[in-house]
């Protein structure tokens, strides 16, 4: 049976509407389970150092913190492999809170850099970098970008974080001990400021809680996970 002209048109044209209705959900989709699969394999890598460095150098309440650069070289790095430190024009780099405050028309963001300008980045075999910081919230602190050099370099969306928790000398994600309404800004015993939330109120370390989200629902991005359009930028 033969077709019309007119058919086949209708037809591709069906098809284009149906493709591009679904072919940006799939994108979504594809680049939400990648993040998912990304943080998963940050937090396996470093819970298995510490665990190594536990059995040589005992309990991390013991670990001697007081030069905090060299916290990383001495009780993670021999218990990683393949680990090297960024150099040259890298040091310069700075994740951006999740925070919606700044100016859209500039694409000007307040920047998430407390610790990693100040302190050496180290970048893993598979690409990410991570820092590290003595305290936040309490505990000591390491800050992961899953994707290393590429953008956008925002917190919750390529950047998360993680507290080496003194009570089980391990790595837990930052906020886990939040309920998951905590964690979404209504009310946590930590700090509001690092919640996994937007909104119009620009708060330092907004989204710091990003991965303890994800591990709550069950290692998803949920529905009310503050995506967005995977950025605050356009860059």
């Amino acid at each position: 049976m033969a077709f019309t002209l007119a058919e086949v048109l209708i037809t591709l044209g069906i098809i284009g509407i149906v493709s591009a209705a679904t072919i940006p959900i799939m994108l979504t989709n594809f680049k939400k389970r990648e993040t998912v699969a990304k943080v998963k394999a940050a937090y396996s890598i470093l819970s298995q150092a510490v665990k190594l460095s536990v059995e040589e150098n005992g309990e991390t309440s013991g670990w001697d913190t007081s030069v905090q650069s060299e916290v990383i070289p001495k009780y993670i790095l021999p218990y990683m492999t393949g680990v090297t430190q960024a150099k040259g024009s890298i040091l310069a780099y700075q994740m951006r809170t999740l925070s919606s405050q700044g100016n859209p028309a500039k694409n000007i963001y307040s920047d998430w850099s407390w610790n990693l300008t100040a302190e050496p980045i180290y970048v893993m075999q598979n690409g990410m970098y991570f820092t590290y910081s003595n305290s936040n919230d309490g505990y000591p602190t390491i800050v992961v970008d899953i994707n290393g050099s590429g953008k956008p370099n925002i917190m919750g969306i390529d950047g998360f974080t993680f507290w080496i928790d003194p009570k089980t000398s391990s790595v837990v994600p930052a906020g886990y001990n939040c309920s998951r309404e905590g964690i979404l800004g209504k009310g946590c015993p930590t700090s509001y400021d690092r919640m996994c939330i937007r909104d119009n109120s620009w708060q330092y370390y907004r989204g710091g809680y990003c991965a303890a989200l994800m591990q709550k629902d069950g290692w998803t991005i949920s529905k009310d996970y503050p995506w967005g359009n995977g950025g605050l930028t356009k860059k």
